[in-house]
């Protein structure tokens, strides 16, 4: 029961996470076509802001998935499905925060959360994979030495 909840919660991320970035595309994409701008920002700050929240998405989220399905594969359920959920709602307020024109009056606390939540996010799957490590050579001092 407790490995379909889990499963549930793991699969279920990665679902959000990809809508989340049709969600960010689809945003950009509009506002090219609003102010119709084919390629770059034209100094509109709403474009480049929907551009760098699009583009910070894309370079921080594929490392996260990838460390998360090491875990999941080697069935750490528990640390990929707290690192995925840690990496979600990062990026959810991360670009909540980038988007907001007037984020300086927040002291940038959504950008800031975001990329805490992000970054707790790799140190939830960089702990589970040196706990399988440990558990590897334990396993295998254990049975061959």
């Amino acid at each position: 029961m407790e490995r379909i909840i889990l499963e549930s919660i793991f699969i279920s991320s990665i679902i959000f996470l990809t809508f989340f970035y049709i969600k960010l595309f689809r945003n950009v994409v509009s506002l090219r076509k609003k102010n119709k701008i084919s390629f770059g920002s034209g100094n509109k700050i709403e474009l480049e802001r929907a551009i760098r929240a699009h583009a910070n998405f894309i370079e921080n989220v594929p490392i996260g998935l990838i460390l998360s399905m090491f875990l999941y594969f080697h069935n750490y359920l528990f640390f990929c499905c707290v690192s995925n959920l840690f990496l979600l709602f990062g990026r959810i307020l991360h670009s909540k925060g980038i988007r907001d024109i007037d984020e300086k009056k927040n002291l940038f606390k959504l950008r800031i959360k975001g990329m805490k939540l992000t970054i707790y996010s790799y140190y939830v799957s960089i702990i589970g994979l040196i706990y399988y490590l440990i558990q590897t050579f334990y396993f295998f001092n254990a049975n061959y030495i």
